[in-house]
């Protein structure tokens, strides 16, 4: 994706080649164009125009001075807000900053519309980040699969690093499984060390919902406003 800027308006353009034969531009892609116009919210990536011309699709969105969550966690330390879709493939590169550094989730390629109830089987997101029934190929619910993957966001920016090696998919299944999370040595409130334990649970159903995540010891009294917004 790049920026773009003029006096008026800074924006991005993400250009994808539909030439390109792979899943994503034949399932996902098609979604994507049709979800995005419909995504209205503060907190969520603005997408001004999707044009598809030729053999391109185009994306104009929002552009974030700020970057990604990914290069702002190497100079300090921010939790995620909730978001209220199911995205399947929430990591720390998707979550943008604004120049307020306000939150922005974007990239929205794998993200569709589930029913509370309704239940999907594809494989998506990044290894490092899915939850394990997706590893293990069972069906899932959308939210429990993304609170999973916000449990691993969450982590990644009060430690640092990476709560789980996945150079061995098998390996750390199996540790997902035996919710068993480490911590590295390093000053780590209780608070938020239980919740990322309650996040990362094995069992779906067993994980918070993310009205229970805002009420957690660790959020109940954070307050949290949009900077830059009148």
């Amino acid at each position: 994706m790049k920026g773009i800027a003029n006096n008026k308006l800074k924006i991005a353009v993400k250009i994808i080649d539909t030439r390109v034969k792979s899943e994503y531009v034949r399932r996902f892609l098609p979604r994507e164009m049709e979800l995005v116009r419909n995504l209205k919210h503060e907190c969520v990536l603005r997408v001004y125009q999707v044009v598809d011309i030729s053999h391109y699709a185009i994306f104009i969105t929002e552009y974030c001075d700020g970057g990604d969550l990914l290069q702002k966690i190497k100079k300090m330390k921010r939790y995620l807000q909730r978001c209220s879709i199911v995205h399947r493939d929430l990591k720390c590169e998707n979550v943008f900053l604004d120049k307020y550094e306000n939150v922005k989730l974007g990239d929205f390629g794998f993200a569709r519309y589930l029913k509370p109830n309704e239940k999907a089987n594809t494989f998506c997101g990044s290894r490092a980040y899915v939850a394990p029934e997706i590893l293990r190929a069972i069906a899932y619910t959308g939210q429990t699969v993304d609170i999973w993957s916000a449990g691993i966001v969450l982590y990644v920016m009060v430690t640092g690093v990476m709560p789980y090696d996945d150079r061995n998919p098998q390996k750390m299944v199996e540790r997902q499984l035996g919710h068993r999370i480490r911590f590295p040595k390093i000053d780590i409130s209780v608070q938020v060390k239980t919740l990322i334990y309650e996040i990362l649970h094995p069992y779906p159903p067993s994980r918070p919902t993310y009205k229970a995540i805002c009420n957690s010891d660790w959020l109940r009294n954070t307050a949290y406003s949009l900077k830059g917004v009148r």
